[in-house]
């Protein structure tokens, strides 16, 4: 397994190309290229107006978007488009979006029936606005938690035990960067598509795709004019979808998201193993024979040398955190699980310090552990 290390850096020297190294890869100020832990923690502890107003439009941006796809959903209802889910499940934008993607594949069977199913999946089978926000949140989830994460450790380096190294620093740094930059380009696009588009047009493509779909001849040949009339529409969908902002940087960050994308390859499986190592997780109850039969101390110490292997790749993994920090309390105690409970704690959005980010939530076990273990620390214990 390489270090991340070298791979950022070649990411990094292929997404930027403006010689201010302040910029994230859209061009709007972020952290940087190569910013030191000491800069960027100076950074988020700053009470300059500019300062401040650059941290809160990062982390302000879930909120914006969230608007967008309110509204979104609200045009996706009026127009019938939850009719694709089943009428026991909440319409939400990701679902929505799901479903189609299951239902276009074969969308055949569906549009026979020519039921208030068949002509939703019609109209946005034909609706190059809904196509195009479909592509614009492929991975909307994965930024905000990109960003909220990141931001949350950011936070905990300076108010709690949060330990970060440098090569911790610049993962942060250009994690957070990316994603910002891909949600402001998906808060621009959203904008441009929040105009309505010719529902009319819609409406008689969607009918005509139905009808192909129920025409008498042979099922061979209407699958043949069903296949022909989405492709013509998904060709439509996709020419438009090229002048999507988001689109754009997507192709232009592709060293950056390839590097984050491994970094998922390689720290996920690492973070398992840790759990079949752990003889208290549910995997480490079925864990082989060969990891079965060692005492719990060479258990405990193998689930913690994983775990910390897969923080070093992604340090954002609230699971393998919470391992390495229970491994580290078994094997060495406080002092040296705290700061990684503490990161667990600030990735679940908990801080030991402030009863308002715990005391109205139940906790899991998990999370109990570490705040007792916290708070603990905190009285000296």
């Amino acid at each position: 397994m390489t270090h991340p290390g070298l791979p950022l850096v070649l990411a990094l020297a292929a997404a930027f190309h403006s010689p201010d190294e302040s910029l994230a890869p859209d061009g709007r100020r972020g952290f940087g290229k190569r910013i030191e832990r000491s800069e960027l923690l100076s950074l988020v502890r700053s009470q300059k107006d500019d300062d401040q107003a650059f941290l809160a439009s990062v982390e302000g941006l879930a909120t914006e978007i969230h608007v967008l796809a309110t509204a979104a959903l609200d045009r996706y209802r009026a127009r019938g488009y939850a009719d694709v889910l089943p009428r026991t499940e909440e319409p939400t934008l990701a679902g929505l979006h799901a479903r189609f993607a299951e239902l276009e594949a074969d969308p055949f069977d569906a549009l026979c029936a020519g039921d208030a199913r068949s002509r939703a999946l019609a109209r946005m089978l034909v609706d190059s606005r809904f196509r195009a926000r479909v592509r614009v949140f492929e991975s909307f989830e994965l930024e905000v938690r990109e960003v909220r994460s990141g931001m949350a450790v950011l936070r905990g380096a300076c108010d709690g035990f949060v330990n970060l190294q440098q090569p911790d620093a610049e993962s942060l740094a250009a994690r957070i960067d990316l994603a910002a930059s891909l949600m402001r380009a998906m808060r621009n696009d959203l904008m441009a598509l929040r105009q309505s588009g010719d529902d009319a047009d819609v409406d008689a493509r969607a009918e005509q795709m139905i009808a192909v779909a129920r025409a008498s001849e042979g099922e061979g040949v209407r699958r043949a004019a069903v296949k022909r009339e989405s492709d013509a529409a998904r060709e439509l969908a996709s020419t438009m979808s090229e002048a999507l902002f988001t689109v754009r940087l997507r192709s232009e960050t592709k060293a950056l998201l390839d590097w984050r994308r491994r970094l998922f390859e390689e720290s996920i499986p690492l973070r398992e193993e840790a759990l079949v190592h752990l003889p208290d997780s549910e995997p480490g109850k079925a864990a082989p024979a060969e990891i079965a039969k060692l005492a719990k101390h060479d258990r405990v110490r193998g689930a913690g040398y994983r775990a910390m292997k897969a923080l070093a790749l992604d340090p954002l993994d609230d699971e393998a955190c919470w391992i390495a920090a229970h491994a580290a309390d078994f094997l060495y105690g406080l002092t040296e699980s705290r700061a990684w409970y503490d990161r667990f704690l600030a990735l679940r959005g908990i801080r030991a310090h402030d009863h308002r980010t715990y005391s109205r939530r139940t906790l899991d076990a998990r999370e109990r552990e570490a705040l007792d273990a916290v708070q603990r620390s905190m009285l000296g214990g």
